[in-house]
């Protein structure tokens, strides 16, 4: 995530330094799950590898399934600013840009990406967790819907806008994750809201 412009420099170089050991224990932790298995694979054997200790695996992941899952969200500035100040299409049209462009710049810039397709599709234990990402995400939707629509924080419309946000991406997952083309997850995401769009325009007729 992008420091804000307040910040200062030793801020954002711990921030650095913290983003960076993320990503060494979530690589690390995705080469041990591709070669042995996730059920094969210990917290303790993950931590010695990434030299750190257990606690501080745990201070980065809830579990070893989460340390595979590459970051696609929280939203950078630019991204949120356009979802909250574009009003030339509708709310859930700008949250399947919104997220489009967050999973397609987390493709570009996390090489985990790609390699976490791999895993997934040779385990299906981690559906658990990326759901429980998806719910977290979820949340977070819902207040960005409620500042771009000027409703009141955790408000029913913003809330059931973000649900169904969060289960047309349900379905995208999971055709990607199946997926024996060379579909990327962002199209899929696309191709998902797009079925939405024009059922509701059918059934709107």
């Amino acid at each position: 995530m992008t420091g804000s412009p307040t910040q200062a420099p030793g801020v954002d170089r711990a921030e650095d330094r913290r983003r960076e050991l993320r990503e060494t224990i979530s690589a690390i932790t995705l080469d041990l799950v591709l070669e042995r298995g996730l059920d094969a694979v210990t917290v303790d054997e993950i931590a010695r590898a990434a030299n750190v200790s257990r606690r501080t695996f745990f201070n980065y992941f809830p579990s070893k399934a989460a340390a595979c899952i590459p970051d696609a969200f929280p939203p950078d500035r630019e991204a949120v600013r356009l979802f909250l100040t574009d009003r030339s299409v509708p709310t859930l049209a700008a949250l399947a840009r919104l997220l489009w462009l967050q999973v397609s710049r987390a493709r570009q810039e996390t090489p985990l990406f790609n390699r976490f397709h791999d895993m997934w599709r040779r385990e299906p234990g981690v559906r658990t967790e990326v759901h429980a990402i998806l719910a977290r995400t979820e949340d977070e939707l819902a207040t960005l819907v409620a500042r771009r629509e000027g409703r009141e924080p955790g408000s029913v419309e913003a809330a059931t806008v973000a649900a169904a946000s969060i289960a047309i991406v349900r379905v995208a997952v999971e055709q990607w994750r199946t997926d024996e083309s060379p579909t990327l997850l962002e199209d899929r995401i696309r191709e998902s809201f797009d079925a939405i769009t024009r059922a509701t325009e059918v059934t709107g007729r």
